[in-house]
């Protein structure tokens, strides 16, 4: 509650309008609904045990702020890593210096091996699947990583986090790959954040 009393100033101090470039509102309202529409899903909070579907839509509020933005007196800049397109908006005045969108396209085919408890040999597995991944990150004066929010175009909600909050949803169910591909991809994309932190 005192970050939000913290940020709330701040980001008032730029005039609210809709953007058609920053994709985190429509990331927002696709993943919020989807967590009210379904159960099979856990919350993993640093700060709490008792972290609820109630707690995480009322941290994402600020990102709710974020994605209105004026975005019009932001210098814009774009380039593309890989397979990974990054578009940054730079402000000269306020406290939020950037805001960062991230989206990653990987077409992923590849093979692994799973190894049971029992004494049963190895077997191995092929997956392929496509993911589209966006994530946003905020950075602020005194934080580089303010704020930083992942998604899955169709899985929803992987993660976010303010400040040193970090919140992560495991799905009961998840996209064929996620797993595996995750750890890596989330490597790769804060290796590519803080190379764009200026």
């Amino acid at each position: 509650m005192m970050l939000l009393h913290a940020i709330l100033p701040l980001l008032f101090s730029f005039i609210l309008v809709a953007t058609g470039e920053l994709k985190l509102q429509q990331d927002l309202q696709k993943d919020i609904t989807r967590l009210q529409e379904s159960n099979r899903y856990f919350i993993s909070d640093n700060t709490t045990e008792t972290a609820t579907l109630q707690s995480i839509v009322n941290d994402l509020q600020l990102f709710g702020m974020v994605s209105n933005l004026n975005l019009s007196n932001a210098k814009y800049s774009q380039y593309e890593q890989g397979h990974h397109q990054v578009q940054q908006w730079h402000f000269d005045e306020g406290a939020i210096k950037s805001i960062t969108q991230l989206e990653s396209t990987i077409a992923m085919d590849t093979v692994v091996t799973q190894r049971y408890l029992e004494n049963r040999p190895p077997s191995q597995h092929r997956i392929t699947n496509n993911f589209v991944f966006r994530v946003y990150q905020v950075s602020t004066a005194n934080e580089p990583a303010k704020l930083f929010y992942l998604t899955e175009e169709e899985q929803g909600l992987l993660a976010y986090h303010l400040g040193e909050k970090q919140v992560q949803i495991s799905y009961t169910s998840p996209k064929n790959g996620l797993n595996h591909l995750l750890p890596k991809y989330q490597a790769e994309v804060e290796a590519i954040l803080k190379k764009s932190i200026k």
